[in-house]
């Protein structure tokens, strides 16, 4: 286990492959150091974990609020369950980043566990900032001379490689370079991910499907992965742009309510029909699903 770094303004340590632990009550409102301090620490790491919290959902709001504009449309924030019988809730998820097939993909998520089975299940990172930055170069240039089509799935595939699917349904497309900026860092980011990456643009199918493989085996090695397993009172806080998310199907893990806060300017849930994207619920004891492809 690595080591804590002290001073008067934060108690963390750093997380491999990524990320950090900050040893601190999240429920108290932190000095003008300590918030410029966590702040530093979120950017430069991309994820942050803290233990044995207990947050209101305005608590939690407000921490996140040092990170930027709190999203509060319906649909979004709210709370994530196992037991609201809906199949989306217990399915996997392939990697992916929330919103990443539209203009504005969320700047930062958090999740605080208000109610689960200790170790029972995880939610696995991965850094798209690291896989960029180690992308060898051949694959990199091919890349980076086409757009990709990225898009919402239907929910019956969130557990299946978006490129494997040569007509895959969609709830909404875009496309994007599949190398850009972090907004929120300036630094260069991998925007294809399993769930959202369709195709790239003017390559055939065979083809296109064959690098996004190549790409996937180098950001998805086993080596470059964070895994956290949930416990009562944990909260993790990530960087959208920065990192892709992913789980394991949720069936059998018992209950699981996890409280969500997001940072970005613009939903998910305005886009797509409303059949699809649902509301999240306004309280844990009949917790919601989040919108499409997005209960992590």
């Amino acid at each position: 286990m690595n080591a804590w770094h002290s001073d008067a303004k934060l108690r963390w340590r750093p997380l491999a492959p990524f990320g950090a632990e900050v040893d601190l009550d999240l429920a108290q409102p932190l000095s003008p150091a300590a918030a410029t301090a966590f702040t530093q620490l979120f950017w430069k790491s991309g994820l942050i974990v803290a233990r044995r919290q207990t947050l209101s959902m305005a608590q939690q709001r407000a921490v996140l609020a040092l990170l930027g504009p709190i999203l509060l449309r319906a649909g979004e924030s709210g709370y994530l369950s196992t037991e609201n019988g809906q199949a989306a809730s217990v399915a996997e998820l392939t990697f992916h980043a929330d919103a990443a097939y539209s203009d504005h993909p969320f700047d930062a998520l958090s999740l605080h566990a208000v109610d689960v089975v200790d170790g029972a299940s995880s939610t696995r990172f991965v850094s798209a900032e690291n896989g960029c930055a180690t992308l060898p170069e051949a694959l990199r240039s091919r890349l980076a001379a086409h757009r990709v089509e990225m898009i919402s799935p239907q929910f019956e595939t969130l557990a299946t490689r978006t490129c494997d699917l040569r007509a895959p349904r969609a709830m909404r497309r875009g496309e994007y370079p599949g190398l850009y900026i972090n907004p929120n860092t300036g630094r260069s980011c991998l925007r294809v991910s399993e769930m959202h990456a369709a195709r790239l643009v003017g390559m055939d199918w065979e083809e296109s499907r064959a690098v996004l493989h190549a790409v996937y085996e180098h950001l998805y090695a086993p080596a470059n992965i964070y895994e956290h397993f949930w416990h009562r009172g944990d909260i993790v806080v990530w960087d959208n742009n920065a990192l892709q998310h992913a789980r394991s199907a949720l069936r059998g893990v018992g209950r699981r309510v996890l409280q969500r806060v997001i940072v970005g300017v613009e939903g998910v849930a305005p886009h797509l029909p409303d059949s699809d994207a649902g509301p999240a619920s306004a309280g844990p004891a009949s917790a919601g699903r989040a919108s499409a492809g997005h209960a992590p």
